[in-house]
């Protein structure tokens, strides 16, 4: 191949109409993006990881600096990005529209970044801008890290990521500290979006190579301020991880095994560049039980092994090609699977920055001179984007719908890879679970325990199932399971412990209730039960001290109004009736208005009233009672006077 045109060290101003025309191109690129992108803006929360980030996490509804500074989500420590979740919640609660709209919007954001920093790299080179930033907004690899609220990290760091890629190239062509300064703040707040972006050192470097900037001795002392940065915020990211256990899984697989994992990534995420089909959330490891691995992986190795030194010797004088296979890698080094994080081979999401890399080295031919290679890159390369338009855009639109919905979304997952991802059946059956859907629940379970019988949530989720069925005996299976795998767990403890009441085992459930409690002092439930089983053992002292308890450690609950009443009727047992009338009266107190729950209650306390010889007490605690439908026993009535 020829040698390309050298990448001018310092771009002049175009005219102002090649800037007009450049303006013109960047709004339809951002209007087909939209476009793609609009069925997103229905979709709702999914519960994969949305749950963590944003509908079970108590950071939304009492946010505090401090919480959102220290605390981790999903082990990942990202503030700027809980903190810009938070604001979601402000604005629309748990709608789910603001958040896509942000996440849509910086997306956006991102595709005028990737045209402008091209545009600057390149020296002002219009197709080389143009159809970077088109692929980078269309693709539809990237539809994960859009139409998915918990990526709100990928596009809040990769915004601040190419600000910083920006203020560099500006830096470089004014020799200006300022600028400099401006880009190690948007790194630094990159790193508080997501910490993927600690590889921000190596692709300045890389800029560096490209620019043909001398080595000298300031090119890196410039850049010990991001490398420290890149460390603390690897540091904190490593701890994090530790946290949740998500690099446990790389004991599973020798280093070998790993290598081979991070060259099929490598050859697959290429692939799916120019054919974005089979595309889904997860891309499951090989199973553990395999003696080796199939013969996929050791075609991807040599595929690598041939084709990149080959690709990179062919274009040794070729400084964008070299270079955008420089960024690609380095974008994408980290989550190359060789330490091995989490049980997927590869995300689609993890595509979001690196085929910046990929896209600027092809699109460079375009505004390359007809003629200037001995094989015609151009028409070629021009042919393949003129064909992978169309289906970026089909691809996108439709991958977007993916994310309505957790049914919809783990369909399409299963559909991939039927009876191979755990975590699809186990969710989709918490999605059926909480939908009243529990035959389908109960039989995603079964499916998930088949998969990988070793999970202490998936036995205890089935046990959850089973007991709302009624189906008694195979709950306390379930749970006895959940203990053999987990067995401190208080809510396992809690559910067998129930199961065992149901079943008449009444000593047997207020061990597991005592031993919960001893695991967790303040677990209110677990009073709660132990209460039942204590009263229904007419061991009624015991049971009003643990209705009493679970008040105590709960004062705020929404429910405390029936232990209040089961407290009164302890306290009945006892011959205690004053302080079962105070009890029961707390109970009306507290219940919310309009419960079913309160014609009981009058009840209730006109047979303590009553038993105190205050009649006339009694006698309109029965009215009331009768008012709220309660059925009342004709010879109280008859004795009351009523």
């Amino acid at each position: 191949m020829k040698r390309s045109a050298r990448p001018s060290a310092r771009s002049k101003a175009k005219p102002s109409s090649g800037a007009h025309r450049s303006l013109l191109w960047l709004g339809a690129v951002l209007l087909l993006t939209f476009v793609a992108y609009w069925p997103s803006l229905s979709n709702g929360f999914i519960n994969w990881d949305d749950n963590w980030y944003v509908t079970e996490n108590s950071l939304m509804t009492n946010p505090t600096l401090h919480g959102i500074l220290t605390t981790n989500v999903g082990g990942n420590y990202h503030p700027l990005t809980m903190a810009s979740l938070v604001l979601n919640y402000k604005i629309s609660g748990m709608d789910a529209g603001s958040y896509h709209w942000l996440n849509l919007l910086l997306h956006l954001a991102n595709t005028a970044l990737v045209f402008l920093f091209v545009r600057m790299l390149s020296g002002g080179r219009l197709w080389t801008s143009v159809v970077t930033a088109l692929f980078f907004g269309i693709h539809p690899m990237h539809v994960e890290s859009v139409a998915w609220v918990t990526e709100r990290k990928d596009v809040l760091f990769a915004f601040f990521y190419l600000l910083a890629l920006i203020t560099y190239v500006r830096y470089l062509d004014t020799e200006r500290w300022s600028w400099l300064l401006g880009t190690w703040i948007a790194f630094v707040l990159s790193c508080a979006s997501k910490p993927a972006a600690v590889v921000l050192p190596l692709t300045l470097l890389a800029i560096d190579w490209f620019r043909r900037r001398p080595w000298r001795s300031g090119v890196w002392v410039e850049k010990i301020p991001f490398f420290a940065v890149a460390i603390l915020a690897g540091l904190l990211t490593v701890k994090a991880q530790q946290t949740v256990g998500a690099t446990a899984a790389s004991a599973l697989w020798s280093l070998p095994q790993r290598v081979l994992f991070a060259c099929y990534g490598t050859v697959m995420y290429v692939v799916k560049l120019f054919v974005p089909f089979h595309l889904s959330a997860v891309y499951p490891l090989p199973s553990t039980a395999a003696t080796r691995l199939r013969p996929e992986f050791y075609l991807a190795a040599g595929v690598l092994a041939v084709v990149l030194p080959a690709l990179l010797y062919l274009c040794r004088r070729v400084r964008p090609v070299v270079f955008g296979i420089a960024f690609f890698f380095i974008n994408i080094v980290l989550v190359l699977q060789v330490l091995t994080v989490g049980a997927a081979l590869m995300a689609e999401r993890y595509t979001y920055l690196p085929y910046i890399g990929i896209l600027f080295a092809l699109a460079w031919w375009l505004d390359e001179p007809a003629g200037n290679t001995r094989i015609p890159v151009k028409p070629i390369v021009a042919g393949i984007f003129l064909l992978l338009l169309p289906i970026s855009l089909v691809q996108t639109w439709n991958r977007c719908r993916v994310w309505k919905d957790p049914e919809t979304f783990w369909n399409d997952t299963i559909q991939k890879f039927p009876k191979q991802i755990v975590d699809a059946y186990y969710n989709r059956g918490n999605h059926y679970m909480r939908t009243g859907r529990l035959p389908q629940s109960l039989a995603d379970f079964d499916q998930a325990v088949a998969l990988n019988p070793g999970i202490q949530r998936i036995w205890y989720n089935r046990g959850l199932v089973l007991a709302e069925m009624n189906q008694n005996d195979s709950a306390l299976v379930s749970f006895e399971h959940s203990l053999r795998i987990e067995p401190k767990n208080v809510d396992a403890l809690n559910n067998r412990g129930a199961m065992k009441y149901r079943l008449g085992q009444l000593a047997d459930a207020a061990s597991d209730f005592t031993r919960a409690i001893e695991l967790n002092p303040r677990y209110r439930d677990a009073y709660s039960n132990r209460a039942f089983a204590c009263y229904d053992m007419k061991e009624y002292e015991k049971a009003a001290a643990d209705r009493k308890k679970a008040i105590e450690v709960a004062p705020g609950n929404p429910a405390n109004d029936e232990e209040y009443f089961w407290l009164g009727v302890s306290l009945q047992r006892l011959n205690r009736q004053q302080e079962a009338a105070e009890a029961l009266t707390e109970a009306i107190r507290t219940a919310r208005p309009g419960s079913a729950r309160l014609g009981r209650y009058h009840l209730s306390r006109a047979y303590s009233r009553e038993a105190l010889h205050d009649r006339a007490g009694a006698v309109s605690d029965v009215h009331e009672a009768q008012r709220l439908g309660e059925k009342v026993d004709s010879a109280f009535l008859r004795a009351i006077g009523g």
